[in-house]
């Protein structure tokens, strides 16, 4: 998520110096009369988005497991560790067709591309060695959890602009309404091991070696109406091209998702023992599919006495574990900075 963040601040500083040397090399030239009538305008803009709260229950849910297993981590024998940041920036590209209906007045109609991340891991580590009557005990335990979910929305988009145009500047102000076509991808990997060991000068020595790992792989989609509003101040290099900056806002929330699952399971058990060697070796494998809702909902770890987020979609819970079972909410709420450039003509 990083990376990509980085390639769009990056295509922000690069309008950016692009409009400091067309500034440069038109700054001289003679003040160019405004056109009138009916225009025009040809608008694509590129920017980062901040989001306002991590994206609604994804945000919940990433809290959830840290703390889970940041509680994990206080339990003897345990050490919990995470790696997944709050999802903190959106880029997101624009097109807009903009009629000028006259100088101050313009409708635009317009489309895009958003693409949220957010990307981690966490687990624990388990590890114990006792001193137990017949002789040495040893455990050993690894769980890993890997997370990578992806949310992208094209929206159609209608604004409405006001515009102050003073010589080759023109600040604006834009406000509309949009349906945003959203697509909604998770895959979560969970890894885990247990060794196990006896040494005992009384009774013959025993290993097991236990390993697991699930793969689920979740798609769904959902539509959803937002609005947008915006700040933004234009410079007119010659008749007809213009560069800018503009600061954005945008609310649209997805909830109500609905799409499939696929998992698929192995696992592996090893027993040894002094006298024969190894001597049980199980491998298996499954794997399912189904389809359905995106569920938000919080269960109950009954070791730690707390309620955990969870968002899946394996199926609706219920029981006395679960409780505040809904369908699960994704935004794609921000505020954000973007350059654009306009290209403009008179009908």
């Amino acid at each position: 998520m990083r990376q990509k963040s980085k390639r769009g601040r990056g295509s922000v500083l690069v309008l950016l110096l692009s409009a400091v040397v067309l500034f440069a090399t038109t700054g001289r030239a003679a003040e160019e009369p405004q056109r009138k009538g009916l225009t025009v305008g040809f608008k694509l803009s590129g920017g980062i988005g901040f989001t306002l709260n991590g994206g609604g229950d994804l945000e919940t849910y990433r809290q959830g497991m840290i703390d889970l297993y940041n509680d994990i981590g206080t339990l003897d024998y345990f050490t919990g560790n995470n790696n997944w940041k709050k999802m903190g920036t959106i880029p997101n590209f624009e097109f807009d067709v903009i009629f000028h209906v006259t100088e101050r007045f313009g409708i635009g109609i317009g489309t895009g591309y958003i693409r949220a991340s957010s990307r981690g891991d966490y687990g624990f580590v388990y590890d114990r060695v006792s001193s137990e009557s017949w002789g040495i005990l040893t455990q050993a335990g690894v769980a890993r959890n890997n997370e990578n979910f992806k949310i992208t929305a094209i929206p159609i988009r209608l604004s409405l602009y006001l515009t102050f145009p003073s010589g080759r500047w023109t600040f604006y102000g834009l406000a509309g309404a949009g349906y945003y076509l959203g697509t909604f991808a998770h895959t979560y990997t969970y890894d885990f091991s247990y060794n196990y060991a006896d040494s005992s000068p009384i009774y013959l020595d025993e290993k097991q070696e236990f390993t697991s790992s699930e793969v689920w792989d979740e798609s769904a989609k959902k539509n959803s109406l937002g609005f947008h509003g915006g700040l933004g101040l234009e410079y007119r290099l010659w008749s007809g091209l213009s560069l800018g900056l503009e600061v954005f806002g945008r609310i649209v929330n997805f909830s109500g998702w609905e799409g499939d699952v696929k998992m698929t399971s192995s696992s592996r058990e090893r027993d040894w023992r002094e006298d024969v060697g190894w001597y049980y070796d199980q491998p298996e494998t499954d794997s399912s599919s189904s389809a359905g809702k995106l569920w938000y909902y919080e269960s109950q770890d009954v070791d730690l006495g707390k309620y955990y987020p969870q968002m899946n979609m394996w199926g609706a819970p219920s029981g006395g574990t679960y409780r505040n079972v809904r369908n699960a909410a994704i935004n794609l709420n921000a505020f954000g900075l973007a350059a654009s450039l306009k290209v403009y003509f008179n009908l």
